[in-house]
């Protein structure tokens, strides 16, 4: 929004309004609409009659989505389902379709994520919808969390100002994997396990002759460890902190008009859970099948959409005709990439097109046809940059395979001499792989976040592990660098999956078996497919209570290694 007028982020206790729960089900009135498509120009119209009292570094959605078919008005206090079944108490994020709501469910007695789709995507075709009832119908719940997968436990339809909506129940998750490095990153077999888990879900997916299509570390989430979608709500709301809600103004109209049904009285930023709450497991969950699609049935008409930092080639050139099982691969790459290192392998997302090709030459060389036609049309000469900034190829010198067609190459040379010369790799990535990476911890707290990971490894280590003397509140964060070793082992299997062309990537099989993931695809192929029988959720059962006594057993081992760790200290001093 550019009509930001306001620094203030209203506190539960604000002058937000109050008024009574509202009920939203199957049976309730669609007031003023029942469409499934928005009118852009009834968006604009939205921001014309309201604005938010916002800072700049707010997270809320577009506030122009809450029309005809459009997002779903949501209060703190809301009950949705039938029977009043879920009290949404706080917000969890939203996206392009839809808002997701931390709920209670009165039933169960769990905590779940609801989300509400907008009114225009909640038909029939919606691919969640789809994959739930087809791809993945019939398959045991124990069958897909082994694999990583999480689809959506149940769903139901609620009525509301802007429509119906579509509306997905799933477990209460914990983070995504964007930023794991930033505090596990120096817990090597960790980082290694999480990525091999990647693979594992992937290998899954394709089995089921289905593309992920939106294969990125945003979509793919840490569970919470045992019981912790059974706290109490005080330990919940303690772990998230208070909703935080950004006001919605009404300006058309002279401020403190009432505000139109589908137009929410204010809107709530976004509740994380953070790495170090003690509530996440070390198990992944792949989300998000919105854009999934048949290995056999390319999305030719627009591609998946995945966003320029995770895109295979073909998906940048827009060869949707050669999207398939390999373009899941290539995001695979770059995900294994972002977990391990800390940051994008290739392009990231604020890179332009042309930035993005660039860095692709830069790491896989000049790009070959049929991308080099696609470029030619697109920028009418092809801009080599030989020798200067904007030299082009005359005639049908672009048609040269062996020359880049982004790069200056000249620079390009240079770069790599100097890189040389410093003692470091002159391969783009590898180089990027060499550059240390800031985290977000410092040395001591490294130290005890492995000794606990060690302990338990089925549970993130917490913040109460860190800083633990008092004044290491202040020690300066840590930086980390891949050792000789693990980094020449990543880059060679890296390099086997960021190939120009995609039926020369590297398979699922070769990934796996790299040595790089040293035994884990072995010991995996030793306890795969677990059956969807009442053992084996006998067995899951039964492994959740050794992990208790493990995590018990854990945490005595911790509480003694920190006490061995103060008393060095303290001799030191």
């Amino acid at each position: 929004m550019e009509s930001i007028t306001s620094q203030t982020i209203l506190s539960p206790n604000s002058s937000v309004s109050t008024a009574s729960p509202r009920n939203f089900n199957s049976d309730s009135p669609p007031r003023n609409i029942t469409t499934t498509t928005t009118d852009p120009y009834e968006e604009d119209a939205v921001l014309l009659r309201y604005e938010l009292d916002v800072p700049h570094d707010s997270e809320v959605e577009d506030l122009g989505k809450y029309v005809k078919g459009g997002y779903h008005p949501v209060e703190i206090g809301d009950y949705l389902g039938d029977d009043d079944r879920f009290r949404v108490v706080h917000k969890l994020g939203f996206g392009g379709y839809g808002t997701v709501w931390l709920c209670h469910d009165k039933f169960s007695k769990k905590w779940r994520a609801v989300k509400i789709m907008q009114a225009k995507v909640s038909t029939l075709d919606c691919a969640d919808l789809k994959a739930l009832e087809t791809t993945f119908a019939g398959l045991d719940a124990n069958v897909l969390a082994a694999n990583h997968i999480q689809l959506a436990l149940e769903y139901f339809y609620i009525n509301g100002p802007n429509g119906r909506h579509l509306c997905f129940v799933l477990p209460f998750l914990g983070p995504d994997l964007t930023e794991i490095f930033g505090v596990y990153g120096h817990v090597t077999w960790l980082m290694k396990d999480i990525c091999f888990q990647l693979v594992e879900a992937m290998r899954f997916i394709h089995s089921l002759n289905l593309c992920h299509g939106d294969f990125r570390t945003a979509n793919i989430l840490l569970r919470l460890a045992d019981g912790v979608d059974e706290w109490e709500e005080e330990a919940i709301m303690g772990m998230l902190g208070e909703p935080e809600f950004v006001p919605v103004r009404r300006i058309d109209d002279g401020h403190g008009a009432e505000h139109e049904p589908g137009v929410p009285d204010y809107l709530v930023e976004p509740a994380y859970v953070s790495y170090g709450s003690g509530a996440c497991s070390t198990e992944i969950a792949v989300i998000d099948f919105g854009v999934s699609y048949c290995a056999a049935k390319p999305p030719t008409d627009q591609g998946t959409g995945i966003p320029l930092e995770s895109a295979a080639p073909e998906e940048l050139f827009k060869l949707y005709d050669s999207l398939g099982f390999h373009t899941d691969i290539w995001a695979l790459g770059v995900a294994i990439a972002r977990v391990r290192f800390g940051f994008p392998a290739v392009a990231n997302k604020r890179d332009c097109l042309v930035e993005a090709v660039q860095k692709l030459e830069s790491t896989m060389g000049p790009m070959p046809n049929p991308y080099r036609t696609v470029w030619k049309s697109w920028n009418g000469k092809f801009a080599n940059c030989q020798n200067g900034p904007r030299e082009a190829l005359e005639d049908d010198g672009w048609k040269d395979e062996s020359v880049f067609a982004t790069v200056n190459t000249k620079r390009h040379e240079e770069l790599q001499r100097q890189r040389l010369l410093e003692g470091r790799p002159a391969h783009f990535l590898q180089y990027r792989m060499h550059h240390p990476n800031r985290m977000f911890i410092g040395e001591q707290d490294a130290k005890r976040i492995a000794a606990r990971a060690a302990a338990n490894p089925r549970v993130l280590p917490g913040n109460d592990c860190a800083a633990e003397d008092g004044d290491e509140d202040d020690e300066d964060e840590a930086d980390y660098m891949l050792d000789e070793t693990e980094s020449a082992q990543l880059y060679d299997l890296l390099m086997r999956i960021f190939k120009w062309h995609p039926e020369q990537r590297a398979t699922l099989d070769q990934i796996a078996n790299h040595e790089w993931f040293g035994e884990r695809n072995r010991r995996w192929q030793l306890g795969a497919s677990p059956a969807p029988s009442a053992s084996a959720r006998d067995n899951r059962a039964k492994r959740k209570g050794w992990d208790r006594l493990a995590g018990a057993i854990g945490r005595m081992v911790a509480e003694v290694i920190d006490i061995l760790d103060r008393n060095k200290m303290g001799r030191e001093e």
